[in-house]
């Protein structure tokens, strides 16, 4: 199975509801160390809207598999969407130093695929986060 198979594949058991199904998919990359397919199931979660359970795939693979493009991109916009864009933008950055201009190979349809959008939306919206989180520990 290819990565966009496998994308398709895991948006599709997530949508219908049968995550343990794809879970069961992602510990066999696991087992194998294979961080390049977990990091594109993690962009199945993130297609159909599921981006702390993407947060939490990426984290388990960040310390081995952080160096990737892709895997900061995909990090990057989890993050991004879990309200942490603050954080995010450190990795858009990171996306782009390694040569990452364009998400059509790893992205939806639904989200600009430009490292350099995203970079401007986490620029604009970080600093609001992070206002607002200020007022929630007072």
């Amino acid at each position: 199975m290819d990565k966009k198979e496998l994308v398709n594949k895991i948006s599709y058991l997530v949508s219908k509801k049968n995550r343990d199904q794809a879970y069961s998919i992602i510990r066999k990359f696991e087992k194998n160390n294979n961080y390049e397919m977990i990091c594109a199931s993690a962009q199945g979660f993130i297609n159909v809207y599921h981006y702390r359970d993407a947060l939490k795939i990426l984290e388990k693979i960040k310390k081995e598999y952080s160096k990737n493009a892709e895997f900061c991109a995909r990090y990057a916009i989890a993050l991004f969407h879990s309200e942490k864009e603050d954080i995010s933008l450190q990795w858009f950055k990171k996306a782009k130093e390694k040569g990452l201009e364009d998400l059509s190979e790893i992205s939806n349809d639904f989200f600009s695929k430009s490292i350099d959008d995203w970079i401007k939306k986490a620029k604009f919206w970080g600093p609001i986060r992070v206002e607002e989180n200020s007022y929630k520990e007072d």
